[in-house]
């Protein structure tokens, strides 16, 4: 798979390779400070420049199925190294167009895209950027895909309150983005943060009551200090009975790691996760506990 990434990485535009070569001088010099400099100040605003034009869309043949199969997310991941967000959802609509609903693209293309691209940092087989950039590329596609396609209409008599962030010390939101898109589509009011500190998410936690915290892992490294912070969330929280679930990469193999940090629990993916939380929220209610107001 890894030739994918070579051919993706050559039919890169020379603008993004010049990107690309003032971050990495060298392996040594290469920092994530400069390397975010770089995409804040050269990459993305080309980027958002480039999207108020009409890019024509490469043709594609529509997967008359209603699942993806691996190797298509496999293409899809590498394609997010060259391609720009337009031609991107043009894909992502072609497949739909074929008979794939909305959560089988989270699910079966975009999650295991963002996976792959994690696989391939650690194979060491792309670098920052080309991660950082295909992350965010899945990203807006995902915030596309929430406005055109709207979910179940929130009820004002019962609705539930979710918050959804990536874990602190952590880089990347894909995860929990996703996760909320799901929570959204089932009728939740839902909120996303970016990457925080935990004072910063422990000051969200004390300002609203949330009946759920959602918090996504990747990196292993930032599951000791995550006990702390769910501890000092719990104290905090507007709501006293908040439930807190845990997700990602490190809980995929290892789910019992989440009752050891101390949250409610884990779901491999964010259909899995709303039913759990449903199943919480109704051993809540059996207690004689009431929704978060």
């Amino acid at each position: 798979m890894l030739d994918i990434v070579t051919e993706a990485k050559i039919a890169a535009s020379r603008s993004w390779d010049r990107a690309r070569r003032a971050a990495f001088r060298t392996r040594e010099t290469a920092s994530p400070d400069a390397l975010a400099r770089v995409i804040e100040s050269d990459i993305i605003p080309r980027l958002l420049l480039a999207h108020r034009e009409v890019v024509a869309a490469r043709p594609v043949a529509a997967l008359p199925m209603a699942a993806i199969p691996p190797a298509f997310a496999d293409q899809f991941a590498a394609a997010t190294l060259t391609e720009e967000v337009a031609p991107l959802l043009a894909r992502v609509e072609a497949v739909m167009r074929g008979g794939v609903d909305v959560e089988t693209i989270y699910l079966h293309l975009l999650a295991p895209a963002a996976r792959r691209l994690g696989s391939w940092w650690d194979e060491d087989a792309c670098d920052f950027v080309d991660v950082t950039m295909g992350l965010w590329r899945l990203q807006e596609i995902v915030h596309a895909l929430a406005a055109l396609i709207p979910g179940v209409a929130v009820s004002d008599s019962d609705d539930h309150r979710a918050l959804f962030a990536p874990a602190p010390g952590e880089q990347h939101g894909l995860g929990a983005i996703i996760v909320e898109e799901f929570f959204r589509r089932a009728g939740w009011q839902t909120w996303s943060a970016p990457a925080l500190d935990e004072d910063e998410l422990v000051a969200l936690a004390a300002g609203r009551a949330f009946d759920i915290i959602g918090l996504t892992v990747s990196v292993e490294r930032h599951l000791a200090p995550l006990t702390r912070t769910i501890a000092a969330v719990r104290r905090a929280s507007r709501n006293p009975d908040v439930i807190i679930l845990v997700g990602g990469r490190v809980f995929t193999d290892r789910p019992e790691l989440a009752e050891t940090i101390g949250a409610d629990g884990t779901a491999s993916d964010g259909q899995l996760a709303v039913g759990l939380a449903h199943k919480l929220i109704e051993k809540r209610r059996a207690r004689g506990v009431s929704p978060a107001k």
